[in-house]
């Protein structure tokens, strides 16, 4: 503790250093405490000139902020005030001193900003220690630490910082002073200038940067620069040097040029021999642009080209200008000439010339140069007689062939209908007997004597037979044999569903057979049932059913035997689906008959033994369903040894920790209360 630790407030100053000077203090203690003080004291004056008085009262903390300022948990602003000096001391930062530039309070904290004369706080040091310079008037060595030496005290030193600072930043006026320093490169006094700043030589030679010339030295060396120097000037024939000290220019104007001076001017102008753009005159060997002159009176021959050449890409001719150029017309044209212009024009087609045709336009259509023939045709008029017979339709007609429409007294079709009649028109019987004996036939028993042979045809329109000498019809026996089908073959068989448009192409894999073109497959495990059904392998794309198994009617009650695979080999289903609907919409289904499920229950029914456990929903079950078993409650004799019946498990409701536990304490509370009773007794 030292004496900035101390209180204003004596009550607060209780110990000195750890040793206790509080009211009724030992004998010792007061000499111990009285020697701690003057050690605080000692310590204090060893360094009279630096003060740490923290608040003022008692001690105050200088928490580091910045490299060059702290923060002071009081308001010292008026202690610690701006231009005071600074020590500022710590242990990563070492000494520094300086002087307080700003010191402003806002609460809780001062906050104090340095300017050091060298170095910055350490940022390894979280707190320093901050001493302020002494402030008495009369000190045993005063100082006074103004930088800018405002008090002019005739008794008072000035400190070495604000020397420092008036000597490097301060201007002072001097009078009858010689100025010796080195440091001193630009002295200004109210008489003459010496010393190695002045410099007074004609010639300049020192070419110093920092000394000033005397006026003698700067008239001197201008002047021999302007003498020693000559106007240099280049022509397109020669070039000259006019020394300006002692020579004179001389401009004097050329052909067509006249040259003239008035006061400070020269002008240099044409004179009259020169054509401008308002006189005229006669040019020899001149070349003109003709581009931006206009020209009048030029005879031809003085052109450079004096002549056009007319080709027609294969022949070219050269025409003199002033001569004639000649537009001549050929076989089918007409040419005339009109104020300038040419014009051709086509002449009238004939049979011996060439030229422009006009059509009728009651037979032909123009469209863009193209003629074609009207839809009507082409009338009689415009058609000459004797065309030839392959001329007309496709060819196909000869001259004989067309001469049979002669003579034809209506319409050819017509008459060929009114020619068959019902008694020789089989396509038409009004009587099959006549018929019949017209055409030499009798019934088909009649002709059991001859055979009855048809060939490129079919008899058709036959019933359902009836009876045992009825003819079979088609489709009679095809319901026959699908009656008599009692299995179908398939290589392998799904064992989940499948995608149809991808997974029954050549190449694929089911239940671990690689399927071929052609193959098939029995789908039965599809997610959609009504996908389910006998199925073709196909080279790619989406496989397609069965066309022997492509109705509901064909599938219901066949059996289906499954020749390979992992999981289905050798297995027969039989689908249940009934002989109804349309493939597509029903759902097809296939049961498992092969092999057989010998002693399986195909029934199933679960119950509660005890009657209270448990509820069962859903059972028995058959063929498919689910069995749901919901827990009611358990009784206590079902639960650990049985030996806990359900009035004693009831026992636990409200139990609120380990019951052991609480046994064990109420125990010990027990034998406290008989203890006490017991004492009190």
């Amino acid at each position: 503790m030292t004496i900035s630790n101390f209180s204003t407030t004596a009550s607060n100053n209780t110990s000195i250093n750890g040793v206790s000077i509080a009211e009724g203090m030992s004998p010792s203690d007061v000499n111990n405490a009285l020697r701690e003080y003057s050690k605080d004291l000692r310590t204090v004056w060893n360094d009279k000139e630096w003060f740490l008085l923290g608040s003022g009262n008692q001690t105050v903390t200088y928490t580091r902020a910045s490299a060059t300022s702290v923060t002071i948990n009081a308001d010292v602003s008026s202690t610690y005030h701006v231009g005071r000096r600074v020590k500022v001391t710590g242990t990563a930062t070492g000494t520094l001193y300086g002087k307080i530039a700003t010191s402003s309070y806002s609460s809780p904290n001062t906050t104090v900003t340095f300017t050091f004369d060298s170095g910055s706080i350490n940022s390894g040091d979280t707190t320093v220690s901050v001493y302020v310079g002494s402030v008495f008037n009369n000190p045993s060595v005063p100082v006074i630490d103004t930088d800018a030496m405002t008090e002019d005290s005739a008794i008072l030193p000035p400190s070495q910082q604000s020397v420092k600072a008036f000597v490097e930043s301060g201007t002072v006026t001097m009078t009858n002073k010689t100025l010796t320093s080195p440091t001193l490169t630009s002295p200004v006094l109210n008489t003459s200038l010496s010393g190695t700043a002045f410099k007074d030589e004609d010639n300049m030679s020192s070419d110093s940067a920092t000394a000033v010339a005397s006026q003698q030295s700067i008239k001197a060396y201008v002047d021999s620069q302007v003498t020693a120097q000559d106007l240099d000037i280049t022509t397109d024939s020669g070039s000259i040097a006019i020394d300006l000290d002692s020579e004179t220019l001389t401009v004097t104007g050329g052909t067509g040029i006249d040259s003239s001076a008035t006061g400070n001017t020269l002008t240099l102008a044409i004179d009259s021999t020169v054509v401008t753009e308002s006189s005229t005159d006669t040019l020899t060997n001149k070349t003109i642009s003709g581009s931006s002159n206009t020209l009048s009176n030029i005879a031809n021959s003085s052109l450079t080209n004096s002549s056009i050449t007319v080709t027609d890409g294969s022949n070219s001719t050269a025409t003199a200008l002033g001569g004639t150029i000649t537009y001549a017309a050929g076989e089918g044209l007409d040419v005339a000439e009109s104020s300038g212009t040419i014009t051709y024009s086509g002449e009238d087609a004939t049979t011996s010339n060439k030229g422009v045709a006009s059509f009728d336009t009651n037979n032909f259509s123009v469209s863009s140069g193209a003629v074609s023939i009207k839809t009507a045709g082409v009338g009689n008029t415009a058609v000459a007689t004797g065309i030839d017979a392959t001329k007309i339709a496709d060819g196909s007609v000869t001259n004989s062939e067309f001469q049979y429409i002669g003579g034809l007294t209506s319409d050819a079709q017509t008459q060929l209908t009114g020619k068959l009649t019902a008694s020789n028109n089989l396509s038409d019987v009004s009587s099959a007997s006549t018929s019949r004996t017209n055409l030499g036939l009798g019934t088909v028993a009649t002709q059991d004597s001859n055979s009855i042979a048809i060939t490129g045809g079919s008899v058709t329109g036959m019933s359902a037979p009836s009876s045992g000498s009825d003819v079979a019809t088609k489709t009679y026996v095809d319901d026959l044999v699908a009656g008599l089908k009692t299995r179908i073959i398939t290589r392998v068989a799904t064992t989940g569903n499948v995608d149809l448009t991808a997974d029954l192409q050549n190449g694929d894999t089911i239940d671990g057979i690689t399927l071929a073109t052609g193959n098939k497959v029995l789908v039965k495990s599809q997610t959609d049932a009504t996908e389910n059904g006998i199925y073709d392998v196909v080279a790619s794309g989406t496989a397609t059913r069965n066309s022997d198994y492509d109705t509901v009617s064909e599938l219901a009650g066949q059996l289906v035997i499954v020749q390979e695979g992992t999981a289905n080999a050798d297995e027969i289903y039989l689908c249940t689906t009934d002989n109804s609907g349309t493939i597509g919409s029903v759902n097809i289904t296939f049961t498992i008959v092969q092999p057989s499920n010998v002693g399986t229950v195909t029934s199933v029914a679960v119950a509660d033994a005890g009657s209270s456990e448990f509820t069962v929903t859903g059972s028995p079950i058959t063929s498919s369903g689910t069995i749901n078993l919901a827990v009611n409650s358990i009784n206590a004799t079902k639960i650990g040894s049985g030996n806990v019946d359900n009035t004693e498990l009831g026992y636990l409701n409200g139990v609120t920790s380990n019951i052991q536990t609480q046994l064990d304490n109420s125990a010990s509370l027990g034998d406290a209360i008989s203890f006490a009773v017991a004492l009190g007794s």
